[in-house]
């Protein structure tokens, strides 16, 4: 091999070695350490069942495919390394012919070494990604911690209850989010309009023990003069593992 084939291997050996770096580099396990990061889950929860979108900081795209609907990225347990700080959060939709149109963006704040939810609402206008601190402690045996937040577009407030007919989330406007509470790691979670009975979805939850969870409401505001519900779901992230 002559000394020009060679610098030319090297020379794209070095150009793939650097592209698959700066495609990698915004993702991170949780147990591995950043000490300028902050660790980021984006989630789609715009309530369109049909749309997918993608993000971008700082104007650099971040999600690998885009996220159909209540979709997660990087991954159940994962999270993404992303810079502290003041950053530049860009949202798109994919359209038809697979092409993507910016739909929103707005600024956030990031601390280093801090675990977030990033939700993407749905809503275009003022803060239309709501930012979740993430806990990372674990809690007792046979029990988890959840925090919740109310993505049922059309401005519908809502109350979270469990098999009991107990309130564990009152009263949640639109894209509101409660504090953390202890809950058992099974039971059945009904949605139902606040000051009603009026039940918009029930599920039965069966999560891992010891662990936290950021669960979200989304769908459309539900028509009591329609004969069927409007597509509405409660769905759940995992707040990675739990920091020793």
């Amino acid at each position: 091999m002559n000394k020009r084939n060679f610098l030319i291997i090297f020379l794209a050996a070095v150009a793939i070695s650097a592209l698959s770096s700066c495609e990698k580099k915004y993702i991170i396990d949780v147990a591995q350490t950043c000490p300028t990061c902050a660790q980021v889950k984006f989630v789609n929860g715009d309530p369109d069942p049909a749309s997918s979108f993608q993000f971008f900081i700082n104007n650099q795209k971040v999600t690998g495919n885009a996220l159909a609907f209540s979709g997660l990225f990087p991954g159940t347990v994962e999270y993404a390394a992303i810079p502290s700080g003041n950053v530049l959060v860009n949202v798109e939709v994919m359209n038809k012919d697979s092409t993507f149109n910016s739909v929103a963006s707005g600024n956030v704040n990031l601390e280093a070494g801090k675990r977030y939810g990033l939700i993407w609402s749905g809503t275009a206008g003022k803060d239309p990604v709501i930012v979740i601190p993430n806990n990372d402690q674990p809690t007792d045996s046979g029990y988890i911690m959840a925090n919740f937040v109310n993505l049922i577009k059309d401005n519908q407030t809502v109350d979270v209850l469990n098999s009991k007919g107990n309130i564990i989330f009152g009263a949640v406007p639109y894209m509101g989010v409660k504090d953390y509470v202890k809950l058992p790691a099974s039971d059945t979670y009904t949605i139902q309009e606040t000051g009603t009975n009026l039940h918009l979805y029930t599920a039965k939850l069966g999560l891992s023990q010891t662990r936290n969870y950021t669960w979200f409401a989304t769908g459309l505001k539900y028509d009591t003069t329609s004969k069927s519900k409007t597509h509405i779901i409660l769905d759940y992230y995992t707040n990675g593992y739990p920091k020793p």
